[in-house]
């Protein structure tokens, strides 16, 4: 036979060559199919004193952070505290580190929910709750155990240039504010008072906005409802010049509450959509939901329609996909719901998001794909969820994001969290795609920096390491690949391209395309005529898989 190799080593070389090829073709499988990302946590912060701190809203201005959550403490991070709780301020930097706080609030109560918008870069509004009459609030008519909406705007020294309470001699529970294209401001919640500033209660509890212009007068109020319950969770000035107003209702009719708009059994919840137009006239009104309780949460607007973010405990009605048993049982919670509608209120599409326990988020953001991200919590190990961090499912919570392409299919996932709880609210901004800075508040104990039982305040900036980020090996960068996503050239730079080449392999794990690099180590590849969906290209050198990035092409 000459050199040619007995059959039993020909047959042993060519079944470890075909080995090595499964493994790169399972490799690149796993890699392309997994939900779960790559996510690193480029910083991460920690402020707080010995009692409860939480962060709860966050912006970004002037290349500094700026954070409001409440504190009980008036230790460690927090300099002073005017009662039992007060709302905090922090200002950090773009990579954590600390530059000044504050606090807010007077001798009783002061927080709930919490979050702050911004105005321009040098001035700020804060929204909250008081049930105080001293300290930073000049006059509150209703002090006591119930508690009024309070808004203030400070500059970006911390200073207040108003302050004002709103409500009246009932309850009133914040949950939203959006800043005005006039500069004003639009607080929103719900309220069960019939005098002070509401001007037109519907009975029982009714989703309550109240309208501040420039400098604290109050312009406008409006309830919507029925007799029954409503709650307000999120108003957006719509580009229309109008509002879109979410929340949920029981449905009871009465007031100006569609009676017609129901879908679930007594004593449970629908999702509300309200669409006003500029002069607050009711264009339409919609609800959504099952036989359970659902809960709207967000909204945003697109180019086609509105994204409903909520909550879900039904599998029938408008929804379907539960994760979990449906209905209100203790020992479980709902899903995530994220749906779609046209201009009109109809429903377009609608996915349910997350595992058998409780799943919850306020936060989605649009990416430039035409998708989105939802960044939330979780208390899930199953499902749509992996990596999941408590030392007790069901009870904890980690951060969840959940990346979702245009009609609301889970791209990927990811969970971010330690042993104990971490609680989310709107502390999130958007740096990119794949680039968010998040603030909660955490027990778990190697997260605490105050050394005690209760929650402090953490702050952390998490990207994932494969997609737009350029790849290092010390100094010099290994692969550089831009635009990510991209829909015509895909430009692929390194220091060298000597003894370097580059796969592209589609989500079947097919090789698109092999070529080698320039020596100058620049290519381009057009991307034109490539389906839109996901891939993975892998860099070799002399062989040797260096990296692996996956690519969105649109």
């Amino acid at each position: 036979m000459g050199n040619d190799l007995p059959i039993t080593n020909y047959y042993f070389l060519s079944m470890k060559k075909l080995t090595r090829n499964l493994v790169t073709i399972l490799f690149i499988l796993l890699t392309l199919s997994s939900f779960t990302q790559v996510v690193n946590a480029k910083w991460e912060k920690c402020f707080g004193g010995t009692e409860w701190d939480e962060g709860k809203g966050m912006i970004f201005s002037d290349d500094t952070y700026w954070i409001v959550g409440s504190t009980e403490s008036d230790d460690g991070d927090i300099s002073f505290n005017h009662g039992a709780w007060d709302i905090w301020l922090i200002n950090i930097d773009e990579y954590g580190n600390f530059i000044s706080e504050k606090t807010f609030g007077g001798s009783y109560f002061d927080g709930g929910f919490v979050d702050i918008k911004k105005l321009n870069d040098s001035v700020f509004y804060i929204v909250g709750r008081t049930k105080s009459n001293d300290g930073d609030i000049s006059f509150n008519p209703w002090p006591g155990p119930e508690g009024n909406y309070w808004v203030l705007q400070i500059n970006n020294q911390g200073e207040i240039l108003w302050e004002k309470v709103l409500g009246g001699s009932g309850m009133e529970l914040m949950r939203d504010a959006t800043v005005t294209n006039d500069g004003g401001i639009i607080a929103l919640g719900l309220s069960n008072s019939t005098d002070g500033d509401i001007s037109n209660p519907n009975g029982g509890f009714d989703l309550w906005m109240v309208k501040l212009n420039s400098v604290g007068e109050k312009q406008w109020d409006m309830s919507l409802g029925g007799i029954g319950s409503e709650e307000g969770a999120s108003v957006k000035q719509t580009s229309d010049g109008g509002y879109i107003v979410v929340g949920d209702t029981d449905g009871r009719g009465g007031g100006n509450f569609d009676s017609t708009c129901n879908h679930h059994e007594v004593g449970f919840y629908d999702v509300w959509v309200v669409k006003l137009d500029s002069l607050r006239n009711i264009r339409w009104q919609q609800c959504y939901g099952g036989t359970y309780s659902e809960g709207g949460l967000n909204i945003i607007e697109t180019g086609s329609g509105y994204v409903v973010l909520g909550t879900t405990m039904s599998n029938d009605g408008d929804v379907s996909g539960l994760n979990g048993p449906p209905g209100p049982n203790s020992e479980y919670g709902g899903d995530i719901w994220v749906f779609k509608i046209d201009f009109e209120g109809n429903l377009l599409w609608q996915k349910c998001l997350g595992g058998t326990y409780d799943d919850f988020a306020r936060n989605i953001f649009t990416t430039s794909d035409g998708g989105f991200m939802v960044v939330g919590a979780t208390g899930s190990d199953d499902g749509d969820v992996e990596g999941y961090h408590g030392i007790d499912v069901g009870i904890y919570e980690d951060v969840w994001l959940a990346k979702l392409d245009s009609l609301g299919n889970l791209s990927w996932q990811y969970c971010y969290g330690g042993g104990g709880r971490e609680m989310i609210q709107r502390g999130v901004v958007q740096k990119g795609d794949f680039n968010y800075v998040i603030t909660l508040g955490t027990d778990t104990d190697q997260w605490q920096c105050g050394g005690q039982m209760w929650p402090d305040l953490r702050i952390v900036e998490l990207y994932d390491s494969t997609v737009g980020i350029d790849e290092t090996l010390g100094n010099a960068i290994v692969l550089k690949v831009f635009p990510n996503p991209a829909s015509n050239i895909l430009h692929l730079q390194t220091k060298t391209g000597e003894g370097k080449e580059f796969r592209v392999f589609d989500i079947f794990g097919k090789q698109i395309i092999k070529t080698s690099m320039p020596e100058n180590g620049e290519q381009q590849i057009d991307v034109s005529p490539w389906p839109s969906g996901l891939y993975l290209l892998s860099l070799f050198d002399k062989g040797q898989l260096v990296l692996s990035r996956k690519v969105l092409i649109n």
